[in-house]
């Protein structure tokens, strides 16, 4: 128990704050420079280390983590931890993924001295990295004995409220130096300013008062937020963003599908380009997201929200987080006409997304990317988290129906190939009651493929399918297919795995639709086993929707030159 009349470390009051805000998992490397942070952390009880063959990985697997619990924590060392950590921090920024970088840095004497150590540039210039992770954090600190509570509250708050990364300095010296314990007391509020949430919402109401054809469009916050079913129960005809795929169960009525402007289904493009009002709950504008920005464009008959801020065309509302954005809606519905319009034609265009025609050919044909994802819609089980890589993996399971309670999960706007695999240790310790799938290309695999050994140790048992394809399949479909550089060096799967897992993993081989469904049965007949399918695919076979992607890249890319 913690006297709040007394002093605590400041490894322990950061630890503290962590578990108050949903924290039970820290994630990183070990150094010299957090060793007394880590040794303070230790001795917090409800925290669990779950270290990383490396930084990168660690990084992807709190980013995954962060999304389900609304925040994470990645400790690294100075200099050579947190730059090999980069990458995956501001691809946590880019998906509004709050992970809160810790950094184990020099004692503070040394810093003021400019002392010539290791992990340096050995210039005597100790704020070069903590420069560069102010590019893509939303605030950062380097901790002081006479602010250090202070400091760590504000980058909590600032992570959660803004959906962002944040970086925080905890110098050698001060991890256990003593602080107030009182602040402990009462854990950290993040709230909205209510008149500009009043604001907001009337202005919403006003627009919607003539609305015939209002239309949802649900971005990646929603996911952020566990908001689908809060979003779903406003009543209007929806649609998802890519980003926010499975965050609205696929069978809720009203539901149109996956909208990215005129690359996907006509029938949420229509229903979008039809409407008198496109209401934006989370949505990113990117080029993908929108279809290379074929998607109809924010105009003064949009709402449109954020993680803090919102509005009605060029009106903003500053200071409204996005909760409280969606209940804002959902007051104005409740005081406008348009509140009935479920029962309008733009609810009902076209039909609901359907899963692949069953398989026909004979049953020792080569496996193809069609059959593979025709195999999965009609394996997949209820209640999982469908985690997949950039490339062929992604863009093949957006075409795929969610079964109920399925969560998706994918990198869309940093699109950096190989962090799916760690995302599973993150997704599966956030949410260990549901088992996470993962899909996964092999030279993406090769990137991460070192956490496969934490994922087992740390009790997890996926299904994961590495689509080996002999290379970036991604790469080919965009431009010069046949490439040496688009090839990769061929693993031996099954031994990598048998020495990463040990015993208790399942391998299979998939080459055939038949080997296919035996290896998916057997997973789903032993959930208490990691299940490792190696799948073959021809290197030049692509998902139908990938092949549009690719002609969208195209013509773009010439657009532009």
């Amino acid at each position: 128990m913690i006297d709040y009349a007394s002093t605590v470390t400041v490894a322990a009051y950061l630890g503290e704050r962590l578990r108050q805000a949903g924290v039970s998992h820290l994630f990183g490397v070990p150094g010299d420079f957090n060793l007394n942070l880590l040794d303070g952390l230790a001795e917090v009880p409800g925290l669990r280390w779950t270290g990383s063959p490396n930084e990168l990985g660690a990084g992807y697997a709190a980013d995954a983590y962060a999304r389900t619990r609304g925040l994470a924590a990645l400790i690294t060392t100075y200099g050579v931890g947190e730059l090999s950590a980069i990458n995956a921090v501001a691809g946590s920024a880019a998906e509004d993924a709050p992970v809160l970088h810790i950094v184990g840095s020099p004692r503070t004497g040394t810093v003021a001295a400019g002392a010539l150590v290791h992990h340096t540039l050995a210039d005597g210039d100790f704020g070069h990295f903590h420069r560069a992770y102010a590019e893509i954090s939303v605030t950062t600190e380097v901790l002081t004995a006479d602010r250090a509570g202070e400091q760590i509250d504000a980058v909590i708050v600032a992570a959660r409220r803004e959906r962002k990364p944040a970086y925080l300095s905890v110098p050698q010296d001060l991890a256990l130096h003593h602080i107030p314990a009182a602040p402990l007391r009462e854990p950290l509020k993040i709230t909205s300013d209510p008149i500009a949430v009043r604001g907001f919402s009337a202005a919403v109401r006003e627009l919607l008062t003539r609305a015939e054809r209002p239309v949802l469009v649900v971005g990646q916050l929603a996911a952020r937020y566990r908001l689908g079913e809060r979003i779903a129960g406003l009543g209007l005809p929806m649609v998802t963003q890519l980003a926010a795929k499975g965050v609205i169960d696929e069978g809720t009525p009203g539901y149109l599908g996956d909208y990215a402007g005129t690359m996907l289904d006509p029938v949420p493009a229509a229903a979008v380009d039809a409407a008198d009002v496109v209401l934006h709950l989370g949505s990113v504008q990117t080029a993908e997201l929108t279809g290379f920005f074929s998607a109809r464009p924010i105009d003064d008959r949009t709402v449109w929200t954020s993680a803090t801020v919102s509005g009605v065309g060029e009106q903003r509302f500053e200071d409204v987080l996005f909760p409280d954005a969606v209940e804002a809606v959902a007051a104005a519905l409740g005081a406008s006409p348009a509140a009935t319009v479920g029962a309008s034609p733009a609810a009902t265009v076209g039909a609901s997304p359907t899963a692949s025609a069953p398989h026909s050919g004979p049953d020792d044909d080569e496996l193809t990317q069609a059959g593979l994802w025709r195999a999965l819609q009609e394996w997949l089980p209820e209640h999982t988290a469908l985690i997949a890589d950039t490339g062929t993996a992604y863009w093949g399971a957006l075409s795929l129906r969610l079964p109920a309670g399925t969560t998706f999960v994918g990198q869309p706007i940093w699109n950096s190939i190989g962090w799916a695999l760690p995302a599973v240790l993150g997704q599966g310790l956030a949410e260990p009651d549901r088992r996470p799938v993962l899909m996964i290309g092999d030279g993406a695999a090769q990137m991460t493929i070192q956490e496969l050994g934490t994922i087992a140790a740390a009790g997890l048992r996926p299904v994961i399918l590495l689509l080996n394809n002999r290379g970036y399949t991604i790469e080919r479909a965009l431009q010069s297919p046949q490439a040496v550089y688009n090839d990769v060096t061929p693993w031996n799967w099954r031994a990598l795995v048998a020495g990463l897992t040990g015993p208790e993993t399942d391998y299979h081989h998939a080459a055939t639709p038949t080997e296919l469904d035996k290896a998916l049965r057997g997973a789903g007949d032993h959930p208490d086993r990691l299940a490792f399918i190696e799948v073959q695919l021809d290197a030049y076979d692509t998902p139908p929707l990938l092949r549009r992607l690719a002609e969208r890249a195209t013509a773009a890319a010439k657009g532009a030159s």
